[in-house]
């Protein structure tokens, strides 16, 4: 049976009508799909990886709803993750593992910005480090440590889902 240190949660975006959603675009418009590189790498995947300095630009997201509530981590399509500077920073002051930041521009409608706000990528599915994949690859959700959930609580930040993974079942 797992110790209290041992506990994992889901964290997640809220996505309800009340929260900000945002969409990738590109020049103006919603990107092509698929989406790549001369190279043929795949941009939404080096995106979602958080791998942006291939790019040769930062991904811009906009808004796409009239929901008002900004939370620390803002509902994207696809695995894109958006975290505020906040979440990013208790990461940092706790020394967390197992994640990377890379710019983003997260504006409104109308193009100006909403916040401090980043990318962030889960490195992998090593459930030793303090964050990584919740379903075995990136995805919309994760899976992180006790501590990562005691730090945020504690730091205020908590406008996200958090909900337990359940392995003591």
């Amino acid at each position: 049976m797992p110790t209290e240190d041992d506990r994992r949660y889901i964290l997640e975006a809220r996505s309800t009508d009340d929260d900000v959603w945002v969409l990738i675009e590109h020049d103006g418009q919603p990107p092509p799909v698929p989406w790549r590189l001369p190279d043929g790498s795949d941009v939404f995947e080096l995106i979602d990886n958080g791998h942006t300095e291939r790019l040769g630009f930062i991904p811009r997201f906009v808004q796409t709803n009239r929901g008002t509530r900004l939370g620390d981590l803002v509902w994207t399509t696809g695995d894109t993750k958006i975290a505020s500077r906040r979440f990013v920073d208790v990461l940092a002051a706790i020394e967390a593992t197992g994640y990377r930041t890379f710019p983003v521009d997260v504006v409104d409608g109308e193009g100006a910005p909403l916040g401090d706000f980043v990318g962030l990528a889960i490195e992998d599915g090593d459930t030793g480090k303090d964050l990584h994949f919740a379903n075995g690859v990136q995805f919309w959700n994760f899976a992180v440590t006790s501590q990562v959930v005691d730090a945020l609580i504690q730091a205020g930040v908590t406008e996200l889902s958090i909900t337990s993974a359940r392995q003591d079942r």
